[in-house]
């Protein structure tokens, strides 16, 4: 698709791609301005710096990716990709995908997330995601860190704007402000959030004709039917053909169309936003 994803990027691309990712932030949190400006929308309201603002933000913003829907062309035919933040062109999307109005939306509201966590832990630092296991989830990524934990800002609200685009449940503006405070409080290194900060959620290897998941240890011990839950909806997915549990944090996934990355990525995502805010 002409974009090299983070995933391979060397030690030098993955810092360039950092300082694009930086350089963006000004200008998505004005295009969010304008967009809601021009909805009718009052932005220096609405966009006030609180934590307690991202529920009506977020709010409206899925209402506006449930319009707006699915790029009716794949990601290799829509001629919109070169404008896209980088995040999305190094990222990996799949079809049917948002249009380019959604991912604005996004970028402008990673903008805003990334001002509020700021300023709620003056200590933390824009970084490349890395990690001492190799199979870290976002390894490469432009992250903000601090406190032992690592936070991929346009993640969660990508997940959600694929769930509105495809007419599925997405994240409330409640779910996302609760996300919100959780990563503050990781981020200060407080609660069982950070504490588990060290060990990713999800590892995926790819076999030879299924994918071999394991599951954090805690995952099935601490949180009674979130295994069974992330099986059922998983399992609902398209291109999914079967998911096998062969032990409290192993399963097997046998999705013929689908890549390694792609499936880390859903899970880790759907993880992050089903966990207890409590841990």
């Amino acid at each position: 698709m002409g974009e090299l994803l983070y995933e391979w990027m060397t030690e030098s691309q993955a810092a360039d791609a950092l300082e694009e990712f930086r350089a963006e932030r000004t200008a998505g949190l004005t295009r969010l301005r304008s967009v809601l400006d021009g909805h009718g929308r009052h932005p220096d309201a609405l966009l006030d710096g609180t934590p307690q603002s991202v529920a009506p933000v977020w709010e409206w913003i899925t209402a506006r990716a449930g319009e707006l829907g699915v790029d009716p062309r794949s990601l290799e035919e829509d001629p919109t990709r070169p404008s896209w933040p980088s995040w999305a062109r190094h990222g990996m999307l799949v079809d049917p995908h948002p249009p380019a109005g959604t991912l604005e939306l996004v970028d402008g509201f990673t903008s805003y997330l990334a001002q509020i966590l700021t300023a709620a832990v003056p200590d933390v630092q824009w970084l490349v995601g890395a990690h001492h296991l190799d199979d870290y989830p976002m390894r490469n990524y432009p992250v903000l860190a601090a406190g032992g934990h690592q936070v991929f800002l346009p993640g969660i609200p990508l997940y959600s704007v694929y769930q509105s685009a495809h007419g599925r449940d997405p994240m409330s503006g409640t779910e996302m402000l609760d996300h919100t405070r959780r990563t503050v409080a990781a981020l200060r290194g407080e609660g069982p959030v950070a504490e588990a900060a060290e060990e990713p959620l999800v590892t995926v290897v790819a076999e030879v004709d299924c994918f071999d998941v394991g599951l954090r240890a805690d995952l099935a011990a601490q949180h009674r039917g979130l295994v069974e839950r992330l099986i059922t909806e998983l399992t609902d997915r398209d291109g999914i053909t079967s998911v096998y549990r062969y032990g409290p944090e192993a399963l097997v996934v046998n999705a013929p169309d689908w890549e390694e990355i792609r499936l880390k990525l859903w899970l880790t995502l759907w993880l992050q936003r089903h966990l207890p805010t409590d841990g």
